[in-house]
């Protein structure tokens, strides 16, 4: 187990002793989509709310960020922490021992998308713009949104992971084979997840040849012959992209730094605030898919957002009766490389936009570049929305939505090694309900 552990410790994982709810759990109950998911939809929370009831869920460890600025949101923070406790004492949770979790997530989609729960080294990242680290961000981080998260981490007694890591196994070597010997290692769930959410079935791996071959598996991708051949010469090693939870993480990094600074040098190297767990998954997976995350503002009319862009880019527009032939029409557009092309709506109004000779390769990094300076010149509220049909809803004659295209992941690695960060919510890894439920925990105190 130690030849193991110094295996995974240097590329950048730990074997983490992660908790589950005990066996006796409602579990449809207990898992919960993550927090930052429907964050314009106060009814899905308090629909959500009603639904748990009573029962211990993974709801009562975290504050969904549709309730921030509200009333409701002292109310919910004050009993995070003594629920996490309270679940801890009364045996809810149980932790297993040390190892990893293959996850097969099927969703509503039919998309089966297969992960690996893990441990990650939180020296090895850093959220920086022009970070060159093992484990690097995809998107620019908000430094604003990581205080706030740092002082519930800090406080908090358990973790509860949403981020989703990506890999670049084009052979899947790494995940891909466990799903042929997923019936030798313990089944510790198996339920249908709920709101459209799918199924969800985990097996604890923690014999010693498995995490064996996981560690060789993924210390293969890290060799350097083989990440020059892929990516080219003189360019930093990049193992791991934050596809999801960026700020999740980034804030776990925060507070890591913090804890750290009172810490000896032997309490460095295993404390649980230095680790953070993740799921990993492979980016090319069948079962992920990249869909794009459009966007809402608020009070804006459409004439106002038009005007400013014209005066900006060399813009064609041209005017569609309905939201599906504008939306195929996005589609096909996205390999034109002499444009970015993008739906744009506000009411009955439907128009496809298309930004000739753009300075960026990703449409997202051209829109989200003038969109920063629109909105803080005009003082308008944006928002980030994962699906067709709910931004086309919010989209009234007060708002204006934006339908975006979506991203080739094929070269996605090779986009975030060459031109470092993307612009903040380029991508999302699937829709809305096939984000990572809460359902594992881990103890970040000692």
């Amino acid at each position: 187990m130690v030849l193991i552990k110094n295996k995974l410790s240097n590329i950048g994982l730990n074997l983490p002793k992660i908790l589950v709810p005990a066996e006796n759990m409602d579990m449809e109950k207990w898992a919960v989509i993550a927090c930052d998911q429907y964050s314009s939809d106060p009814e899905y929370w308090d629909e959500l709310d009603k639904n748990v009831g009573s029962s211990p869920s993974s709801l009562r460890l975290f504050l969904p960020e549709v309730y921030l600025g509200t009333p409701k949101e002292r109310k919910i923070s004050s009993s995070i922490f003594r629920e996490m406790k309270s679940y801890l004492r009364s045996g809810i949770l149980k932790e297993l021992e040390p190892g990893f979790i293959y996850i097969q997530r099927t969703t509503t989609y039919g998309n089966v998308r297969n992960g690996l729960m893990a441990c990650v080294d939180l020296e090895m990242y850093s959220f920086d713009k022009d970070s060159s680290s093992m484990i690097r961000p995809t998107e620019k981080t908000i430094i604003e949104r990581i205080p706030p998260r740092v002082k519930i981490r800090e406080k908090a007694v358990l973790e509860l992971p949403h981020i989703l890591f990506l890999i670049d196994d084009p052979g899947k070597t790494v995940i891909e084979p466990l799903e042929k010997t997923k019936n030798l290692y313990k089944k510790i769930y198996d339920f249908d997840l709920m709101k459209n959410g799918g199924h969800i079935e985990g097996h604890h791996i923690n014999e010693d040849s498995a995490l064996s071959s996981i560690a060789n598996a993924i210390t293969a991708l890290a060799d350097k012959k083989s990440f020059t051949t892929r990516y080219g010469d003189n360019k930093a090693m990049m193992l791991y992209a934050v596809g999801d939870g960026n700020h999740s993480l980034a804030s776990a990094k925060q507070h890591w730094e913090n804890v750290k600074v009172d810490l000896k040098n032997d309490e460095i190297a295993e404390h649980p605030a230095r680790f953070a767990l993740v799921e990993i998954t492979n980016i090319h997976d069948e079962g992920m898919k990249f869909e794009p995350i459009h966007r809402v503002l608020f009070d804006c009319p459409i004439a106002d957002l038009l005007g400013e862009m014209a005066s900006e880019f060399d813009l064609t527009v041209q005017d569609f009766n309905d939201i599906s032939s504008l939306s195929d029409f996005v589609k096909k557009e996205y390999d034109n490389k002499n444009s970015h092309t993008f739906g744009i709506m506000s009411g009955t109004t439907l128009k496809a936009v298309s930004i000739n000779a753009p300075k960026f390769n990703l449409a997202v990094a051209t829109i989200q570049s003038f969109l920063d300076k629109f909105i803080d010149k005009n003082d308008i509220e944006i928002d980030f929305i994962h699906d067709t049909d709910s931004t086309l809803e919010l989209s009234t004659e007060e708002n204006t939505g934006l339908l975006l295209p979506p991203i080739d992941k094929s070269g996605f690695f090779k986009t975030v090694i060459d031109e470092g960060t993307l612009p903040r919510k380029a991508f999302s890894m699937g829709h809305a309900d096939e984000k990572r439920f809460y359902l594992e925990a881990r103890k970040i105190i000692l």
